[in-house]
């Protein structure tokens, strides 16, 4: 047993699951020396002028894909064992590396046992090819020493096709010593295939002056074929040909040897390429004289058992009969195939899949058979897998042939459609579609048939067995050469909840649409999830330089600046998450207000963003100009209540010391127009700083304020009749501020004798 040690390249782009695997290799094997590379590039770069023993690769991986590694090691390292060790496993990845050229293929899983079947295929592959060097070895120095067996030479002389021969041709021709022989003798020692290429050898020497070398078969004195290496060396006099002479060697039995070292190295290779099959090799009487390894160990029989054993017995009593059929027909037509059970020493049945190949010798006689028995048990377990997802799946799965009829439905079909499955087998496909979408569908179904893969979806509608209409997604699979299938595998899904909203959100935009036809100035947006303009329209959008064509399909940042863009992708994510938002930006010395609503269509996720952008910089001008105003007018009013509150509070003074000296009524009403005075001003103020009193309405006594506003009227010879009892709702404050100026202005023009009536009218007094 080779103990040198293996040194194992493992590229995955997870260091954890690098050391992982480390460690459970070389537990399992300590010849295993693991190198990791988190990259195929670095990968690459590890190999090197001394590549590893063996590659172990990932397939998924950033950059390069473990196929993509593969086919870049095999322009250079062609042979180079190579195993994917992948959790992605699918059969169009199988597909692919098979085709790239792996080694062998194993998914990742998380049980020891996964990676004792790693290690182990790991240091089969080596062995193999490390067995296939050596043979290749051997057969170089057999090569290299042929020419030193049985050999002769010989003489033509052009002109006169005389024909000289040595003692080594007469002995491997059986030709007597004292015997002669012409040219066309000796081409007829030539097996009659081989002649005419004799003669068109010889010719090409004389007429080319080049060498020429081949092996032809003879057959001397009608005795046993034997194989003979013939060299053909051109000869000059005087510049032109005009001898031949060459060289003959005898490899007859190098040949034969050749093939049989040949076979017993594909023989092991593919012993060793394979540590879950079974390899033996069969006499042509169906008994058991070689095997590998695997064979004792999934039969259960020992090594003297199995020598000599008929091949059949490992088979149970129901299936021998099936085995021999297969090996006969092995036998006749070089390679035989048949699935059965296996039977173990002890009784148990493991499923099994049996290929044979005719062995012959260099004349064609059948030697024996190389069987192969392949198990299929996890194959086996795949398909119930399959059946039992089949039946299980939410989709429609139905197999339609060339003609288009149903040959297999899926159980869902009952429980998405109603119908009975047997009641749809052998009806037309199109006669379940809605008429609008038939055409569509049968010309799909032309390219499915025409091209050389189903892999174009379709959409359609499909009738409910109660007469309502359902939408699908149908995709196809080819499968006419699997003879369990014969036609397309139809995948069709339910997208009808889909289409619906589809179409509602169609409304939606159909309602954008009108709203930006018809929206007065600025621009309306519509973003998508992703933070892209979907629709836009405005009369703004031309104002800054912008198409609806420019935006569409377009991000923020890839629109507007930075800082803009930012603030901008801030109010959008928070309408996504529900909040509707209203802010001002501005851009290219405009100053614009937005709206962002989020869109949603019968409380669905939120699917969309609508946004409007007014320019409001007329507005915000009149704003800041107005604040300006105010600011002016508070200003102002600050100071003319200063001044008047100045000569007000010493008049106020005054009164308290006239109060002193004398007692008058006219004292009070002197107070009484002071403080009025000083009201006014603080109306004027509180005007001027916020332009509102901050005073409410209410019930006023129209005769029992003018009383009091008549008091502050100098109104010595003037007289006041009230002939008024109505009430009325108003600011008190401002309505005397009213009288007192009506009553002054009446006794000031109105003379000095001036009767001043108060009277009701029909809608005020």
């Amino acid at each position: 047993m080779d103990i040198s040690p293996i040194r194992v390249l493992h590229v995955d782009d997870d260091p954890n699951l690098l050391e992982l695997t480390g460690e459970f290799l070389e537990r399992e094997d300590d010849r295993l020396v693991l190198e990791t590379a988190t990259s195929a590039d670095q990968g690459l770069d590890q190999i090197g002028d001394r590549p590893p023993d063996c590659i172990v690769s990932d397939y998924d991986m950033p950059g390069k894909s473990g196929i993509e590694f593969l086919r870049a090691v095999r322009e250079t390292y062609p042979d180079l064992p190579f195993i994917l060790f992948t959790g992605k496993g699918s059969e169009s990845v199988a597909s692919d590396a098979i085709a790239a050229g792996v080694t062998d293929y194993l998914q990742k899983g998380s049980s020891t046992e996964r990676y004792e079947l790693l290690a182990n295929r790991i240091t089969n592959a080596v062995q193999a090819r490390r067995a296939t060097q050596e043979a290749t070895r051997q057969a170089e120095l057999m090569r290299l020493t042929e020419f030193a067996g049985d050999t002769g030479g010989w003489e033509l002389d052009l002109e006169t096709e005389e024909l000289m021969l040595t003692d080594g041709t007469r002995r491997l021709i059986d030709l007597p010593q004292d015997d002669s022989i012409g040219l066309e003798e000796a081409i007829d020692l030539y097996h009659p295939d081989d002649r005419d290429e004799v003669r068109a050898a010889l010719d090409q020497a004389a007429e080319t002056g080049e060498q020429v070398q081949d092996t032809w078969r003879v057959r001397p004195n009608k005795g046993e074929q034997r194989l003979l290496n013939v060299t053909v060396t051109p000869v000059r006099s005087n510049g032109e040909i005009t001898t031949l002479r060459g060289a003959v060697n005898d490899t007859t039995e190098r040949y034969e040897r050749r093939q049989e070292l040949e076979s017993e190295r594909r023989f092991i290779e593919q012993s060793l390429n394979a540590l879950d099959d079974l390899f033996y090799v069969l006499d042509t009487d169906g008994t058991i004289r070689q095997w590998n390894d695997r064979v004792p160990d999934v039969t259960g029989y020992t090594e003297s058992e199995l020598d000599g054993m008929d091949a059949s017995e490992i088979f149970p009593e129901d299936e021998q009969e099936r085995i021999d059929n297969a090996i006969g027909q092995t036998l006749t037509d070089d390679r035989g195939a048949v699935e059965a059970d296996l039977q173990t020493a002890d009784g148990n049945r493991i499923p099994y899949e049996w290929t044979g190949a005719r062995l012959t010798d260099t004349d064609g006689t059948t030697t024996g058979i190389v069987g192969i028995g392949r198990d299929l048990s996890e194959r086996r377990q795949r398909e119930r897998r399959f059946r039992a997802l089949v039946e299980e799946s939410n989709d429609v799965i139905s197999i339609v042939g060339a003609d288009g009829r149903f040959q297999y439905q899926s159980p869902s079909l009952e429980r998405i459609l109603g119908y009975d499955l047997e009641e749809t087998i052998g009806d037309l496909a199109w006669e379940y579609m809605h008429p609008d979408d038939r055409e569509a569908v049968m010309d799909t179904f032309e390219k499915w048939l025409a091209g050389p893969e189903a892999r174009e979806s379709i959409e359609y509608r499909a009738r409910h067995a109660d007469g309502s209409w359902r939408w699908f997604e149908a995709r196809a699979s080819k499968q006419f050469d699997n003879p369990a299938v014969e036609g397309y595998v139809v995948n069709s899904r339910d997208v009808t909840a889909r289409k619906e909203r589809e179409q509602e959100l169609q409304v939606v935009k159909s309602q954008y649409e009108t709203l930006a036809e018809n929206f007065p100035d600025g621009a309306v947006y519509l973003i998508d999830t992703d933070l892209r303009f979907e629709r836009a329209r405005g009369e703004e959008l031309r104002k800054i330089g912008l198409s609806p064509n420019d935006l569409n399909g377009e991000k923020p940042h890839a629109l507007f600046p930075e800082e803009i863009a930012d603030e901008l992708c801030h109010y959008l994510e928070k309408a996504l998450d529900g909040h509707a938002n209203t802010f001002e930006q501005e851009y290219g010395g405009e100053r614009y207000r937005l709206q962002a609503v989020p869109v949603q269509t019968d409380g669905e996720e939120i699917n969309h963003v609508m946004g409007v952008a007014q320019n409001i910089t007329e507005y915000a001008e009149d704003k800041q100009n107005l604040e300006r105003q105010n600011d002016r007018l508070q200003e102002f009013a600050s100071l003319v209540s200063h001044d008047l509150r100045n000569p007000l509070r010493t008049a106020e003074g005054r009164l308290e010391l006239a109060r002193a000296d004398c007692d008058s009524t006219h004292l009070d009403d002197l107070a009484g127009a002071l403080d009025r005075m000083d009201a006014l001003i603080e109306d004027l103020l509180t005007l001027a700083r916020g332009g509102e009193t901050g005073e409410s309405t209410e019930v006023v006594s129209l005769s029992s304020l003018i009383e009091e506003c008549w008091q502050v009227v100098p109104s010595e010879n003037a007289t006041l009749m009230i002939e008024t009892d109505r009430s009325i709702s108003a600011d008190r404050s401002r309505l005397r501020q009213l009288l007192e100026n009506l009553l002054a202005n009446a006794v000031e023009h109105g003379g000095e004798d001036v009767t001043v009536r108060v009277d009701d009218l029909t809608e005020g007094f």
